[in-house]
């Protein structure tokens, strides 16, 4: 059977149960669930790549946290961000299932890929370039590779943010240069780069997201400007009208193909008009009245890209189907008009003719002018026919064939 690891950055989500009974061709699929900071990867050359993972905080109920275990992994779904808020950092162990060609949703490159925020939104501007600012509206971002190149800035008041961080942190609204420049003394203080981007007075955001082929569209009220930030907000589903299903089928398409992706915007107040912020990744998170059914999806998606990786192989019986319908139509092809057949079969037989020479008297015979005029007659023993040689009986034979074998022959008949 297959070993399947879900990271998980929520210890309260159970992906045991939501596997529960699925089978994989036939066998049941071994479920094991961590976080990143309790698991260690080693991707060996023969042995494949093993995960060794501590017993939980908080096992789950009925499940194999309660304890120690290590599994030799087939297949990753990837739930949890990779490098966290508090310093957390696990692409060294993300780099060992690289390692190890692991197949995952989403992809392990793909998971790469989104370790560092500039290469997401580079990959937003590529759409926009394709489609156009009024089809796909991304927010104009300013990137400083450190605080002494924090110069010229979008007008004010901006959003200022450091590094590839998320959830709200790191970023802070700055109305003028007086705190801009408090804003760069900060960031003075790490080696990260910067980015700067025209803050947008907006009336609520919204989330694009897609699970497979399954779209939802969410929208947020919020009284914070960090719509992501605190817990009075309010979230409603709202349709998906087909410029949203166009953002997400090009986000889709990114960096080798996003099966789970979320797409943040902003509605704003004065234009009424909305603006792509940030393109998330398969740890987005999930709105908690579709919770389980979106885990559901997941886990239909994980199914399907597993069977893509090891296709089934036919049973015998389908096998032996297979060859005898080849076989037929083989037959087939070898039974066409008559006159087709008829004529491949004596092209077969003169190609295969050897071109002999036998020690007895002989005649010379010309050589006909004719359509198969390339090929070399052999010689007749006076007897029948010998090997390669022509026969009158044979002579006889081709002269009721087409006229222009009976032409070259012509002269052959005469002399005999």
């Amino acid at each position: 059977p297959k070993t399947l690891l879900v990271v998980e950055c929520q210890g309260n989500l159970d992906w045991y149960a939501i596997f529960a009974g699925a089978t994989f061709q036939g066998q049941p699929i071994h479920v094991e669930q961590a976080e990143w900071d309790d698991l260690t990867v080693v991707s060996y050359e023969d042995g494949g790549v093993v995960v060794s993972m501590r017993k939980a905080k908080k096992p789950l109920p009925n499940t194999t946290q309660a304890q120690d275990r290590s599994v030799t992994v087939n297949f990753v779904l990837l739930r949890s961000v990779t490098r966290g808020v508090k310093g957390q950092d696990s692409s060294n162990k993300l780099m060992a299932l690289m390692h190890g060609n692991i197949p995952s949703v989403n992809s392990l490159m793909s998971a790469y890929v989104a370790l560092e925020r500039p290469i997401v939104f580079a990959g937003l501007k590529r759409i926009q370039r394709k489609l156009g600012r009024a089809e796909f509206p991304v927010i104009p971002q300013t990137l400083y590779s450190s605080h002494r190149d924090m110069l010229i800035t979008p007008s004010f008041p901006v959003v200022g943010k450091v590094g590839s961080v998320h959830a709200g942190y790191g970023k802070m609204r700055l109305k003028g240069m007086d705190e801009f420049q408090d804003f760069k003394s900060m960031c003075a203080l790490h080696g990260d780069y910067v980015t700067a981007e025209s803050f947008i007075e907006w009336d609520w955001d919204g989330r694009v997201q897609k699970i497979g082929n399954h779209y939802r569209v969410f929208k947020r009220v919020s009284a914070n400007w960090k719509g992501n930030v605190g817990n009075m907000s309010v979230i409603e589903d709202i349709e998906v009208l087909p410029h949203y299903k166009l953002w997400a089928d090009e986000c889709a398409k990114l960096f080798g193909g996003l099966d789970i992706l979320g797409l943040d915007f902003v509605h704003c107040k004065e234009t009424d008009r909305e603006v792509i912020l940030e393109l998330n990744d398969t740890a987005i998170g999930l709105v908690h009245k579709h919770c389980e059914e979106d885990m559901g999806y997941m886990r239909d998606l994980v199914l399907l890209r597993m069977a893509q990786v090891w296709p089934e192989a036919p049973k015998p019986a389908e096998a032996a189907k297979e060859k005898a319908r080849e076989g037929d139509e083989a037959v087939a092809e070898d039974t066409q008009t008559p006159g087709t057949t008829k004529k491949k079969k004596k092209k077969k037989a003169k190609d295969t003719q050897p071109a002999t020479t036998t020690t007895t008297t002989t005649t010379s015979t010309p050589k006909p002018s004719g359509e198969n005029s390339g090929e070399k007659y052999g010689e007749s023993s006076g007897e029948g026919e010998s090997d390669g040689g022509v026969s009158k009986e044979r002579i006889a034979t081709w002269d009721k064939e087409s006229s222009p074998l009976r032409n070259a022959l012509q002269p052959l008949r005469e002399e005999q």
